[in-house]
């Protein structure tokens, strides 16, 4: 009896190998390193929001009152930040533009009379407001590790009641930091802005991932917020 051999197709041959090839890396890596179906199919689990912003008109006021940052374009830098990641990511309807609330307070603002947020915020017709206060704005290193780093002090205000939304007392910290930033740009005019720029664009991100459901921190990263 003449016994003829079946060839594969070039379609098996592709599966077997790849199917080779998996199992080779899943051996080498060790039963340790072996992810769940969920993680492979899901991605990486995601930090849920620390508080759901209502949907409503918002502004993002960024204080700085001791001046730690250089610049006061910084601001507008965070909460232009900070409102592009909102709307992105649906988290509010509408946001106010950062440049006309620095404008505005600017122009009301005096050193015997303060304005205050609420009627900065009624000017500009927002219904709520995320107020962003700089506590740390540092180029040349944080207390625990070398490099740039920030620290805000979050809350959230309704402006159409007077009322504090979140949290209920105090304010949320969100710290943030720049990796991998060449050293040779601190040494230049031009290149401290740079990094300025990065920086106050990486805080505004950390701010508003405080109201949305993000990628957890990369595994030995520095966590984004602190209570």
């Amino acid at each position: 009896m003449n016994c003829a051999t079946k060839k594969s197709s070039p379609i098996q041959w592709r599966i077997s190998a790849i199917i080779v090839i998996c199992a080779e890396i899943l051996f080498l890596a060790g039963c340790n390193y072996i992810l769940p179906a969920s993680y492979i199919i899901e991605g990486p689990p995601k930090a849920p929001a620390s508080f759901e912003l209502p949907s409503k008109r918002t502004v993002v006021i960024v204080d700085d009152k001791v001046n730690r940052m250089p610049r006061v374009a910084l601001r507008i830098v965070i909460g232009d930040s900070v409102g592009t990641e909102l709307l992105e990511n649906s988290v509010v309807p509408e946001t106010i533009s950062t440049r006309d609330a620095v404008a505005l307070i600017r122009r009301m603002d005096t050193a015997s009379k303060p304005v205050s947020i609420q009627r900065i915020c009624e000017s500009l017709g927002a219904e709520q407001v995320v107020y962003v206060e700089v506590d740390e704005f540092n180029l040349v290193g944080g207390r625990e590790e070398s490099g740039p780093e920030a620290v805000a002090l979050v809350k959230v205000l309704d402006i159409t009641n007077g009322s504090r939304l979140w949290p209920t007392v105090g304010s949320t910290a969100v710290q943030s930091s720049l990796q991998d930033i060449n050293p040779s740009l601190i040494t230049t005019s031009a290149g401290r802005r740079e990094i300025e720029d990065k920086l106050a664009a990486k805080l505004g991100e950390d701010v508003a991932k405080l109201f949305y459901a993000h990628a957890r921190r990369e595994l030995g990263g520095r966590l984004g917020v602190k209570k």
